[in-house]
């Protein structure tokens, strides 16, 4: 029974990080911080947009930081999405995985991407992260500010 709950958590994570549509564009990948990337107005569109459509979750295991890292292409399509989530003191930690799976789903739907242009002028492929503070299933706080 162990294996079958293993196997059904790691194929479940496999399935909120995988998109077979996305590509980077050639070259190389830069940091989230330079070149910057930008988000249709703004990091406050953002934040409007988590705050209005997350809804909190009641349950165990609903307090902590999850961390969603992904891509975005010189296109200003996202992709490769990464996630860990600790406590509030910043130690690994399991978070309720409805929780992770509301925030993720957001995060792909951001689609007001403006990709980040290298010191040639040419649209590049960028990191980007966000850090969500959820306590007791309530989403608290959204960094990078």
């Amino acid at each position: 029974m162990k294996i079958f709950i293993k196997l059904f958590i790691l194929i479940s994570f496999a399935s909120c990080n995988s998109n077979n549509s996305f590509e980077l564009c050639a070259g190389n990948t830069h940091p989230y911080y330079h070149p910057i990337l930008k988000y249709k107005g703004g990091f406050y569109e953002i934040k409007k947009y988590f705050y209005k459509n997350y809804r909190t979750s009641h349950g165990a295991n609903n307090s902590g930081i999850i961390r969603i890292q992904f891509q975005v292409n010189c296109l200003g399509e996202s992709g490769n999405y990464d996630i860990e989530t600790y406590n509030l003191e910043y130690d690994d930690s399991v978070i309720d995985r409805k929780i992770m799976k509301q925030l993720v789903d957001l995060t792909k739907e951001l689609t007001g991407w403006i990709p980040a242009n290298n010191e040639e002028g040419n649209a590049v492929n960028s990191h980007k992260f966000f850090a969500f503070k959820i306590i007791d299933g309530q989403l608290k706080d959204i960094l990078p500010k």
